[in-house]
């Protein structure tokens, strides 16, 4: 076990990643809150009425999953150059710690400081002006649909960090590539599938999404009932944890 994990010798590698690298990441957190507090004065100028929840959604949702899958293909950067990749390689330090330390920065760290940032936005963009009888309703990240997309970015973030790994240059572009070119193929298999299965046109869809079918000229759609909608969240946990998994068995690979 203290070849896999040691507290201390965890400790030195957490502070060294941290010392190494502060600048680099301090400097992406200013350019993140730089972005979030310029589109929020865009669409305080621009939209003449309080700001929704579901605009805050929208914003959080979307800003959450391109600025933590751009962050996530960094963090194994020191491990694609040769000179850094030596260096990293060969420290006193486990492969699960070397992991780990990215993992949390990418993860919990990265989600942390993202919290922050917006809700600081948000309540800027907020009370930034006033309306008559406006109620001021900021964005609880504690409800299902949120948590839901909390899920999702877990998600993402193990694809993200798998092609941080596996691959050397273009991370993210060759990720995200990668990405939807799978999930294209699946949606064409789905469709065939289900085609062949009910004896119907069936229209392109994502697996585990609507079902859409042409029934005498007429598009009429299937969704899934919300008690089943449970075996998306199992499915969703179990392709993250496998994908986690994928990004660790990959790093041990990796030899000087």
């Amino acid at each position: 076990m203290n070849n896999i994990f040691n507290p201390g010798r965890f400790g030195r590698l957490f502070i060294k990643h941290t010392t190494e690298h502060y600048k680099n990441y301090l400097m992406s957190l200013i350019v993140l809150f730089g972005v979030m507090l310029l589109g929020a004065s865009f669409l305080v100028y621009l939209i003449h009425a309080p700001i929704d929840l579901g605009l805050q959604t929208a914003m959080f949702i979307a800003i959450m999953l391109l600025a933590g899958t751009i962050f996530t293909s960094t963090v194994f950067a020191d491990f694609a150059e040769n000179k850094k990749a030596i260096s990293s390689l060969t420290l006193p330090a486990s492969h699960f710690e070397k992991y780990l330390v990215a993992w949390l920065y990418s993860f919990v760290i990265f989600l942390i400081c993202y919290l922050a940032c917006f809700y600081l936005v948000d309540w800027l963009a907020i009370n930034a002006r006033h309306y008559p009888g406006q109620q001021i309703v900021m964005l609880n990240v504690f409800n299902r649909y949120i948590i839901f997309c909390f899920l999702i970015f877990a998600f993402l973030h193990a694809i993200a960090l798998w092609g941080a790994i596996f691959y050397n240059k273009l991370h993210f572009v060759k990720t995200a590539f990668a990405f939807f070119i799978g999930i294209a193929l699946l949606m064409l298999i789905n469709k065939f599938l289900l085609g062949y299965l009910l004896q119907k046109s069936v229209l392109m869809a994502p697996p585990f999404g609507a079902l859409r079918i042409m029934e005498h000229n007429r598009e009429v759609s299937f969704f899934i009932a919300q008690d089943d909608g449970n075996f998306v969240i199992w499915l969703l946990g179990a392709l993250t944890l496998i994908f986690w998994a994928a990004a660790y068995y990959r790093l041990k690979e990796k030899q000087v």
